[in-house]
């Protein structure tokens, strides 16, 4: 019994010295081993900036993953540009196959590959035309397909079917010859013109 009076006597005068606030006057001591008075609130702030736990409500819902440029076997998604999505949804024959009988050039190819792309826009615009190009190595585009123009309305899917019907007069579209890219793009207003690349392999053969 003593022995507490005489602590809560010499918890009365340590508050004397403190002042009026002795939740201000104490910090953690270190050297002492003291802790300090320190409020309820300041406590769980400091937890939390610390990355500890505490009292908080349910966590932030994970953002919707967008839609994926190609789901196809053989297509690697590459590069994209402008605001709207584009993906790659079918291509006959499919990637990875080799063409025969096209003779020496590239151009006894064309009109003999076949794909549909997925557009689907974030705004609202007219689309001048679409034009995918199937490039070599070395970045030439041997092979092109061409859509005429049409208009994108915002959140709505559009799908279009190109046939790669154009041949480059070029020297470097001989045959054999191994695609290693697509390119598509869209042509039209700000609000929907946008291009997307892949990584894409056809054997193009006499």
């Amino acid at each position: 019994m003593n022995g507490v009076l005489l602590s809560a006597v010499q918890a009365r005068h340590e508050n004397r010295k403190m002042g009026p606030h002795p939740e201000r006057a104490m910090a953690i001591d270190g050297r002492s081993g003291v802790a300090a008075h320190v409020p309820i609130v300041a406590v769980l702030l400091a937890a939390l900036a610390c990355g500890g736990e505490g009292p908080v409500g349910p966590g932030p819902i994970a953002p919707t993953p967008s839609p994926s440029p190609s789901g196809l076997p053989g297509v690697t998604p590459g590069r994209a540009t402008g605001p709207t999505v584009i993906a790659l949804v079918a291509a006959e024959p499919s990637a990875g196959a080799t063409i025969q009988g096209c003779g020496s050039e590239v151009a006894g190819c064309a009109g003999r590959l076949r794909m549909t792309f997925r557009l689907v826009p974030s705004g609202t615009g007219s689309v001048l035309r679409c034009v995918g190009f199937l490039h070599a190595a070395d970045k030439t585009a041997c092979l092109q397909g061409r859509a005429d123009g049409f208009t994108l309305r915002a959140g709505e899917p559009q799908d279009v079917d190109v046939v790669f019907d154009v041949a480059a007069q070029s020297e470097r579209c001989h045959t054999p010859l191994d695609t290693t890219d697509l390119a598509f793009v869209v042509e039209g207003t700000i609000e929907v013109a946008s291009r997307q690349e892949w990584a894409v392999h056809y054997l193009l053969a006499p």
